[in-house]
């Protein structure tokens, strides 16, 4: 299966961040608008340093001017104002006139009666405008008067900055429509260079929401930059770990389910295995069992008639009853191994001694050993079952096979597991490798069956030992 690469265009890439689901409700801001947020932060705060220098120097340099512009006007009227002193103030309004407007000064004169005689004409320099009231009250300096005593007239001067404030404001303003321009421009640069740094982690994020969704193919392509690049790499190695993982576990639990079926099956080949063998031991136990009593009973009725005994038919007749009695002891020798009645009404420990004693009978040159640790608990019928016929079929062996003189069976039970050990000092492990036998392969098909595990190895007295683990179900019906 090859990896797919993506490829991911940043336009369209959406803000889809993967968050927990605890936190997905809350709504978090993207990279980009976070660095654009900052740049805007800082822009205005360079903005209002500025505003803040820009008027600090604007009310310095206005009541500069103030001061100067009054203290020049004050002197010249003065030295002027000695050469008027009688009551006729024609002339003096006459070189008033002639003067004109003092930046930055309002000129009155008034009669001795306090009327006006005079006073300065209108700004003519940017006139019709003012700067803003608020901008004024920032930068204006307090307003001086000064007053000239000609005889009984007064010359008043006061200070009007209104002129010198417009032109602090029409240089704050040029410098902040300057600064906005570079504002904007610096900032389509921002976002178009965001743009370029933040692609790469915009594809990572994409190729996330993928993994997300289930598609652990997604692999990145190469993506600029130092850091961007590694993070690519460690991405694209992550990807790979995560699909072969799943690769693993899915084949894992495909293993499973098959050793679960055919462990199953093999459990279901045993029952009807086990249901056939009891049907044909009821079988042999009641039709064949009567016809051999039956056979029997003639027999034995043939050799009573006057005209058989003494003669040669009395010995066909015993030849007869003997075989059919011979033949009855062996259907009744063969019913126990096609049915462990024993194990209904004894339990596993019971059915056991009694077929080792049987087989100790059978055999008095091998001597066989029983020992239990512990108690062994009320088991499930099928696992009881499976546990006499691997025990069954490993005496069988040691009997047909091994040439053994002693076995040792041990039965165990702890933490849910039932051990058995069955061993021997026989020939070994070539015991076991006989062609066209399958009692091994039964051991380990019944013992899979169950969860469990059998293990054949070297015995300590030189023969084999057969090492039994089986999952325990207590029956608690029973």
């Amino acid at each position: 299966m090859q990896p797919k690469m993506t490829t991911i265009n940043p336009a369209e890439t959406k803000s889809a961040t993967l968050v927990d689901p605890a936190t997905a409700s809350r709504p978090g801001m993207s990279l980009r608008l976070k660095i654009n947020l900052i740049f805007l932060a800082l822009t205005v705060l360079v903005f209002l340093i500025l505003i803040r220098v820009e008027v600090s120097a604007t009310r310095d340099s206005v009541r500069e001017e103030m001061e100067a512009s009054s203290r020049i006007a004050a002197q010249l009227l003065t030295r002027v104002s000695r050469s008027y002193v009688s009551d006729d103030l024609t002339e003096l309004i006459f070189f008033l006139q002639a003067t004109g407007r003092i930046r930055a000064n309002e000129i009155v004169l008034y009669d001795k009666s306090g009327v006006s005689r005079y006073q300065s004409p209108p700004s003519v320099y940017k006139a019709g405008r003012d700067a803003p009231y608020w901008y004024a009250r920032l930068v204006s300096p307090p307003e001086m008067k000064r007053v000239i005593e000609i005889g009984d007239a007064r010359l008043v001067i006061a200070t009007n900055p209104t002129r010198a404030v417009l032109d602090g404001w029409d240089n704050l303003r040029d410098i902040l429509i300057a600064q906005l321009i570079l504002f904007i421009l610096a900032d389509i640069a921002l976002f178009w260079l965001i743009g370029l740094w933040v692609a790469p982690l915009e594809k990572i994020e994409r190729g996330l929401g993928e993994i997300e969704r289930g598609d652990h193919r997604v692999r990145l392509p190469p993506l600029p930059g130092k850091e961007a690049g590694q993070m690519g790499r460690t991405f694209n190695r992550m990807a790979q770990a995560v699909e072969d993982n799943i690769l693993v576990r899915q084949a894992s639990a495909e293993a499973q389910a098959r050793l679960d079926a055919q462990r199953e099956f093999t459990k279901q080949l045993h029952a009807r295995i086990e249901e056939e063998r009891a049907a044909l031991a009821l079988e042999l136990h009641d039709e064949l069992g009567q016809s051999l009593t039956a056979i029997r009973s003639i027999s034995k009725s043939m050799m009573q008639r006057p005209d058989v005994a003494g003669g040669p038919l009395e010995q066909h007749a015993k030849m007869l009853f003997d075989t059919a009695g011979m033949t009855s002891d062996a259907m009744h020798r063969m019913i126990p191994r096609l049915r462990p009645i024993k194990l209904e009404g004894m339990g596993l420990v019971d059915a056991v001694r009694d077929l080792l004693t049987e087989t100790q009978h059978n055999n008095p040159d091998i001597r066989f050993d029983l020992k239990v640790a512990g108690t062994v608990p009320t088991l499930e019928e099928t696992l009881e079952l499976s546990a006499y016929r691997i025990i069954q079929e490993a005496v069988t062996n040691i009997v047909s096979h091994a040439g053994a003189t002693a076995a040792h069976i041990r039965m165990s039970s702890s933490e849910g597991q039932l051990t058995l050990a069955i061993a021997d000092n026989g020939r070994g492990a070539s015991s076991v490798k006989r062609e066209g036998h399958y009692g091994v392969r039964g051991m380990q098909e019944r013992a899979e069956s169950h969860g469990g595990q059998i293990v054949f190895q070297a015995a300590a007295e030189g023969g084999l030992e057969v090492v039994v683990s089986l999952p325990i179900k207590e029956n608690h019906s029973s």
